[in-house]
């Protein structure tokens, strides 16, 4: 659990970084409270909130929603990484920036699937098929993630020449939207 949570948090952080400009200019709020739900009823999520305790308390109007961004640290729900707004897939243009920040959207979703049988970490609904997971599974997942986002970043962050073919960015299964 540390280690998924501590690649979560690194995560969060860059995407922060990445997203700060186009967010904090924004009119829109992406955010909405029934995205945040899952954070509540997934066990696992629930689990992460309860070693990683949010500096705010939930609210059933706002969700996790702050006035400095979402307040969970870790714990997230998959569609608050995978939410890529026009403004976002438009910060450089060109389908391999689409790509790479798709890329990127998807690395905490990848860690989780298949975790049990084909459900995701989060769609586990009882606390006991926590403890029946495929750990090696989930293990292998997050260093394919690791490694995807270690190739990705320095795309992501101006060198071009950095991204290219890669047998580890082909693991990130990607939706079919590029």
């Amino acid at each position: 659990m540390k280690k998924y949570a501590a690649f979560e948090a690194g995560v969060n952080a860059y995407a922060v970084k990445i997203y700060l400009n186009h967010c904090a200019t924004c009119k829109g709020i992406c955010c909405e409270p029934e995205y945040c739900e899952e954070s509540i009823t997934s066990p696992f999520l629930r689990r992460l909130r309860q070693h990683f305790v949010p500096e705010a308390v939930y609210d059933s109007e706002r969700g996790w929603l702050t006035s400095g961004g979402c307040a969970l640290p870790v714990g997230r729900p998959p569609v608050c990484h995978q939410y890529l707004c026009d403004s976002i897939l438009s910060i450089r243009p060109g389908t391999d920036f689409r790509y790479a920040i798709t890329l990127f959207s998807n690395l905490v979703n990848h860690i989780g699937k298949n975790a049990r049988g084909r459900k995701h970490i989060v769609e586990l609904q009882e606390a006991s098929e926590l403890k029946r997971i495929n750990l090696a599974r989930l293990e292998k997942q997050l260093d394919e993630a690791d490694a995807a986002f270690k190739r990705v970043r320095p795309y992501l962050d101006g060198d071009v020449a950095k991204l290219g073919a890669s047998q580890v960015l082909k693991k990130i299964s990607l939706p079919s939207l590029l």
